[in-house]
């Protein structure tokens, strides 16, 4: 018979002879580690969103009506070290062109049949669309610096 230490420092039999309900200690009791993990989370989730607005399927719609400028749209999620990273570049494009560009941001996770529709499968994606309705929309995944979004503007829309 084995023993692990369950969070709260009481070794528990763990094994064939172990009973389910000391198993089921193990699995309920989150540690502190897992609680202040949660709360940061919540913190990063809130610092990406910035000046960028975060927008649901419907409001993309809205949006994508208005080719007057530039729009980007990152596909993001809250657990994605990249797409967290690319929040902050996103913000100094932002700074940096101001009016002259539109960022929205999409979190895959709560817009599920969005992502599954425009087959967004790699994280963080960005999609960029340009005033010209008869050019297509330009479409990367993985992390760019904000030098890299802003020739992409600058060049190709």
């Amino acid at each position: 018979m084995f023993a692990v230490t369950a969070p709260r420092g009481v070794a528990v039999p763990v094994g064939r002879a172990a009973s389910l309900a000391s198993k089921r200690r193990i699995v309920a009791a989150p540690s502190r580690v897992t609680q202040a993990r949660r709360a940061s989370s919540v913190d990063v989730t809130a610092r990406a969103a910035g000046t960028i607005r975060k927008v649901t399927k419907d409001e993309l719609e809205e949006v994508m009506k208005d080719r007057s400028t530039p729009l980007v749209i990152d596909f993001f999620a809250t657990w994605c070290g990249p797409c967290v990273l690319l929040a902050g570049e996103l913000e100094k494009v932002k700074a940096e062109l101001g009016d002259s560009v539109r960022i929205v941001k999409v979190d895959t996770d709560e817009e599920t049949a969005l992502s599954t529709q425009l087959q967004i499968q790699g994280l963080p994606t960005l999609v960029f669309v340009g005033t010209d309705t008869e050019k297509p929309a330009l479409r990367t995944e993985g992390m760019l610096p904000a030098e890299m979004v802003k020739s992409i503007i600058a060049n190709e829309m």
